[in-house]
């Protein structure tokens, strides 16, 4: 057991700051020691200022204790060490209790200032070794593109892997691992032509059959993956010769080539490739190694580091950075969840949505992503939603946490104004019987359903509603379950919506999958329009359908905006080479450190 341990133990027992009196055989069998080692864990901790030990000598003489540091002092200390050590998985599980305690978070936060961002070391060959450290709120739960739920999962996987095509800085299209492709003139084919010479991360080369196997496991799986429609309407998908593969839509479907470019269409290996097998039955750690063709390999991965080193063969060129390794925080987990932190990443040297006093060195920059938090109501279930004057009441109720343009102030739901909210944006006497009901013995239930990440918001919605009459409950559960009957289970569903260079695929997998949980006109209403969506192949056009969308759903109050917010990043003069991706996070192969930083 190491020191630091042992003083916690101590803590746990004895307390902070108090004086006890105790014999050395008390300590020993608390500690588990021997008499002799018990000697000296004392020695040390006194040598370290960690308690004062006035001893009494003979034996059955009782000695006096006092602990004089905090524990979450030592616990941070602890901590410390562990990450040095790569021993967070042990350390984690004792500092638990303490993961909470802000005086903690503080001293770890402090010390992973100079802990994270660019470091250098020397290789065996006396080499220089570039090492970026980047520490993750987010646990990364899976890396497999088919299990992925979180955005920072698909940040790695996205320099894993490759899709047939990317997204440019613009939001255009271009090559990747395909370098050019054919359409027919009725939209329904699609013949995409591989570059030769690719290879995978084990040195297996790249061909049409890596492609018709990935799209085949992604259409074989029941899992209600992002951008699933889409990938449904894949008629047969086949390899014409090893560098061509052809695609065959049920019908034309203009979002087709926006959907490769996800990460949920990135490509990997054929399982006679992989010699780790990928589970189909919803093991989410089915590729613990996963291996893809992207810039960068994963060389380790557990609950705590995920650690990615540069693929020197990439085709579109080395990064710059030979290591990352991807620190998942473990005192985060239990601490006090922001409203953001779905994708908030606190990187240091480059932070991803930044407080306003990041200070006077770091430069802000926007990646031109917006995250909309919405609120929608379950129509297809049977109850007081179904009464289009319950649903325009709890609009009024909400009407307080909105400015001028529709959006709350700030990225948190605030308490409304009920003194205005009534008088100016109601009818009174098209609720009066709604408000009869409210009011009596037994008022509206209203069921909450959220993701943890927004535990924090569903509440502080609860307790608007209450104020207004309703009951309410909050549900939160894993993504997955969130994806299944929980929403359709629920009254109220509370999300978000990322308005990146992907809006156009996310907003139709919004409207889609929305349309699921209302009644059956409204649901007809949407899907009328998004079959006229994947039909134009004038993007005007389909923004102009996806907005009647959003316009229908507001004006029947089945949707509410409850906030906006801008993903941006703030940099030190240190980086170089900044770039974004899709979703506004930074691109890791472009990134690098110059040895001097003129002043």
């Amino acid at each position: 057991m190491k020191l630091h341990q042992q003083y916690l133990l101590l803590h746990r027992h004895y307390g902070h700051h108090t004086e006890h009196e105790l014999t050395l055989a008390d300590l020993a069998e608390l500690l588990n020691c021997t008499h002799r080692n018990t000697l000296t864990i004392v020695k040390k901790m006194v040598a370290n200022d960690w308690i004062r030990w006035v001893s009494q000598r003979g034996r059955g003489r009782r000695s006096s204790l006092t602990l004089l540091v905090p524990a979450d002092q030592i616990a941070a200390e602890y901590m410390m060490q562990a990450m040095n050590r790569r021993e967070l998985q042990e350390a984690a599980e004792q500092v638990s209790a303490f993961s909470s305690s802000t005086i903690m978070q503080d001293y770890l936060n402090q010390w992973l200032l100079g802990y994270s961002g660019h470091h250098t070391e020397a290789g065996t060959n006396n080499e220089q070794i570039d090492t970026l450290r980047l520490p993750l709120r987010q646990q990364l739960h899976a890396l497999d593109p088919l299990y992925i739920n979180l955005l920072a999962e698909s940040f790695v996987t996205s320099h894993v892997f490759d899709g047939l095509v990317q997204r440019g800085e613009q939001g255009e299209i271009l090559s990747c691992l395909a370098h050019t492709w054919d359409v027919s003139a009725d939209r329904k084919t699609w013949i995409f032509y591989l570059r030769k010479g690719i290879t995978f991360h084990d040195g297996q080369m790249l061909t049409a059959h890596d492609i018709v196997y990935t799209f085949e496991r992604l259409q074989s799986s029941d899992r209600r993956t992002l951008y699933r429609d889409v990938s449904k309407q894949i008629l047969s998908i086949e390899s014409i010769d090893p560098l061509t593969v052809c695609f065959q839509l049920k019908d034309p479907h203009e979002l087709f080539l926006s959907f490769l470019t996800t990460s949920r269409a990135a490509i990997v290996p054929s399982s006679g490739k992989n010699e780790q097998k990928i589970q189909h039955a919803g093991d989410a750690h089915g590729m613990q190694k996963p291996v893809g063709t992207g810039p960068f390999k994963v060389t380790a991965w557990d609950d705590h580091l995920c650690r990615l080193e540069t693929f020197t063969s990439y085709f579109q060129g080395r990064a710059h950075m030979d290591r990352v390794d991807i620190l998942q925080i473990p005192w985060s987990a239990s601490a006090k969840m922001d409203d953001s932190q779905d994708i908030e990443t606190p990187f240091f040297h480059l932070v991803h949505n930044p407080s306003s006093s990041a200070g006077a060195d770091w430069t802000q920059i926007s990646a031109g992503v917006m995250v909309h938090k919405l609120l929608t109501c379950n129509t297809q279930k049977t109850g007081s939603l179904n009464d289009p004057e319950v649903r325009a009441h709890i609009k009024s109720c909400l009407a307080g946490m909105y400015r001028g343009d529709g959006h709350a102030d700030d990225s948190e739901v605030v308490e409304p104004d009920f003194s205005v909210v009534s008088t100016e944006m109601v009818d009174p006497e098209g609720f009066r019987d709604i408000t009869k009901q409210l009011t009596s013995v037994s008022p509206i239930s209203l069921h909450i359903a959220t993701i943890p990440q927004y535990r924090r918001d569903a509440k502080n919605l609860a307790s608007i509603l209450e104020q207004c009459g309703f009951s309410c409950t909050v549900r939160t559960a894993t993504m997955e379950q969130f994806k299944g009957n929980l929403r359709l289970e629920s009254d109220l569903i509370l999300f978000s919506l990322i308005r990146d260079r992907d809006e156009e695929l996310r907003r139709y997998d919004l409207y889609s999958t929305l349309s699921e949980h209302l009644e059956d006109s409204a649901r007809i209403t949407i899907h009328e329009i998004l079959q006229t969506i994947v039909a134009s192949p004038i993007s005007a056009d389909r923004t102009y359908e996806l907005d009647r969308i959003e316009q229908f759903l507001v004006d029947q109050n089945l949707l509410f905006h409850l906030s906006e917010k801008p993903v941006e990043t703030a940099y030190l003069p240190s980086v170089r080479g900044l770039s974004f991706n899709s979703q506004g996070w930074v691109n890791l192969r472009h990134i690098w450190f110059p040895s001097q930083v003129m002043k």
